[in-house]
């Protein structure tokens, strides 16, 4: 077998210890994969499902393409079920509840061989005794897949990025949008420009709770580019360009807590050298981007989590060198110098391109252990492989506190939801992540269930719809979650605003001004539920210019009812 090419901060000279040690997974020896962490059987222990290909007579060489599904029982991994024969690899697969029967569903997109090769696009219903398919179409190949609600109405969508061949027009490099219409999808096949064999990632990089799009790869002429979209009540616009940049893939993380998503990328630049470099956002969706020189790797893949459970986001890389050997490294977030360092004695193998890297915390012991896939190119076969480390790190992290002060207001179908008073023995309150689940009936999640960024959201709801059973887990950088809070209805919670109640300016520096209704009484809270000492003036104005950037939650009473609104200082 012949090596596959698929076309396509300033560190600091320390180092710091972090170890694992390998533990059997029952998991296949997957080529080209792609993986998903879930709880698909609500049993409360994460779950993995793997896209890719297998060799099938051990003869060195992939030969059949392979997606199957394993169940987490109490640490040990065993085989639930496959997905069929045909099936996908050199593309990417991710658990969506896109019915909000509480039970996690799959889609699935790449290269599928069932005598003619095929681009192909699958989407399976778990039923509750396995995985269904319901959707076959045209899919994408050397791409991925992100799952969002981009239109607030609780319901899921997703996106994918890559190439697709259309008959009569050649390869298109489209980045499509399946938007979630309860009783199906709809397909905008040209929502965004795509790319290959790069990343894409939907989040709120502004905290303003309407998700923007950051994407990179090769473009339609070949060209690395990078870039990223802002939302908008004129839609997505393009907000930047950043170094060009393809053949890796991106995450996103609070790194240095300041409440705002800061991206890490891996890959190769326009001229096709390794890179590895780290974007800190500036609060309003810019970023500023520290290469970590020397350290890039081509063919990769990135996670990122707490590994060294001091509260804050490190990232592992997984990948192809210069020399095109594979390498599998740790990099550690350093409080003090606000920089990242590469950790020693890690004792992971140093697998390679196309590589596949995924932490979460396998065993139940509130620490993040690994996941990889990828090529040995050590060995002389040239096989691939699947390997489980667990994290040895003895430091203890408990679960974070459940959000204590939840509430709720109503203007006309739109719900907004705003929470405070979660804390954590490590992570910073503004580097805590949320999952929000939402019913029409105590306990329920038939309107919404995901984890957000921030510490408020909004949906838009059918008009019949009128009042809602809420709660929110907190989340840690370790990916522990909280107990759920207490369950808020919209009856206890707040009242429905017949007026346009409004702050402006939001974001704000000096002054911000209440327009609509006239206030009796204003508080202001921080995002860790601190009361602070603000002053509502005659004109109905409050001074914010002493007050640190950051987002905060402004309570103001109006006659009997109390109004909850998010503002950002800048």
């Amino acid at each position: 077998m012949k090596r596959l090419y698929v076309f396509a901060f300033f560190i600091p000279m320390l180092f710091q210890s972090q170890t694992f040690s390998e533990v059997s997974s029952n998991i296949k020896n997957f080529y080209y994969g792609s993986s998903d962490i879930g709880d698909f059987n609500n049993d409360g222990k994460p779950d993995v499902v793997y896209n890719g290909a297998i060799d099938n007579d051990a003869d060195g060489n992939a030969d059949i393409t392979f997606n199957e599904i394993y169940s987490n029982n109490n640490g040990v991994f065993s085989a639930y079920g496959n997905l069929g024969i045909d099936v996908t690899h050199l593309g990417d697969i991710k658990f969506i509840d896109y019915n909000n029967d509480g039970l996690l569903d799959i889609v699935s997109t790449g290269l599928s061989y069932n005598n003619v090769v095929n681009y192909k696009h699958y989407r399976f219903l778990n039923n509750g005794t396995g995985f269904a398919k319901v959707e076959d179409t045209a899919g994408k190949i050397y791409g991925s897949i992100e799952v969002f609600d981009l239109n607030h109405d609780g319901k899921q969508d997703y996106a994918i990025n890559g190439t697709q061949y259309v008959d009569g027009t050649g390869f298109v490099y489209d980045l499509s949008l399946y938007q979630n219409t309860v009783t199906g999808f709809q397909l905008n096949q040209l929502w965004l420009p795509g790319t290959q064999n790069g990343s894409f990632k939907v989040l709120d990089l502004n905290n303003d709770n309407l998700l923007d799009v950051v994407v990179f790869g090769y473009d339609e002429n070949t060209n690395p580019v990078f870039k990223t979209y802002l939302n908008s009540n004129n839609g997505l616009q393009l907000s930047q360009t950043l170094l060009p940049l393809a053949s890796g893939k991106m995450a996103y993380a609070d790194f240095n807590g300041d409440g705002f998503l800061d991206l890490v990328a891996i890959g190769q630049d326009d001229n096709y050298d390794e890179y590895l470099g780290v974007f800190i956002n500036d609060g309003t969706g810019q970023f500023a981007e520290t290469e970590i020189p020397n350290e890039g790797l081509s063919a990769s893949s990135v996670d990122v989590g707490d590994l060294n459970n001091d509260g804050y986001y490190d990232f592992i890389v997984i990948g192809d060198d210069a020399n095109n050997d594979g390498v599998v490294n740790v990099f550690l977030y350093n409080t003090t110098s606000s920089s990242f360092t590469k950790a020693s004695n890690t004792s992971l193998y140093n697998l390679g391109g196309t590589g596949n890297v995924r932490l979460f915390d396998y065993d139940g012991n509130n620490h993040l252990d690994v996941l990889m896939t990828g090529f040995d190119w050590a060995d002389q076969d040239l096989n691939s492989f699947t390997k489980l480390y667990q994290n040895t790190s003895t430091a203890a992290n408990l679960k974070p506190t459940a959000p204590a002060n939840l509430n709720l207001t109503k203007t006309g179908n739109t719900f907004n939801f705003t929470w405070s008073g979660a804390t954590d023995d490590k992570t910073p309150v503004n580097a805590l992540q949320y999952e929000i689940k939402v019913g029409t009936t105590p306990g329920a999640q038939d309107v919404a269930k995901y984890v957000v960024t921030t510490p408020s959201w909004f949906l838009i709801l059918d008009p019949s719809i009128q009042d809602v059973y809420w709660s929110v887990r907190s989340i840690d950088a370790s990916k522990v979650y909280s107990e759920p809070s207490v369950e808020h209805t919209l009856s206890v919670d707040g009242f429905s605003s017949k007026t346009q109640l409004s702050i402006y300016p939001n974001p704000a520096s000096e002054k911000i001004f209440i327009k609509g209704e006239t206030a009796s009484i204003v508080e202001m809270y921080s995002m860790d539920g601190k009361k602070l000492n603000v002053q509502l003036n005659s004109d109905q104005s409050i001074t914010v210019s002493d007050l640190p950037k950051g987002m905060y939650i402004l309570k103001i009473k109006i006659k009997d009812n109390w109004v909850n609104k998010k503002l950002m200082i800048k």
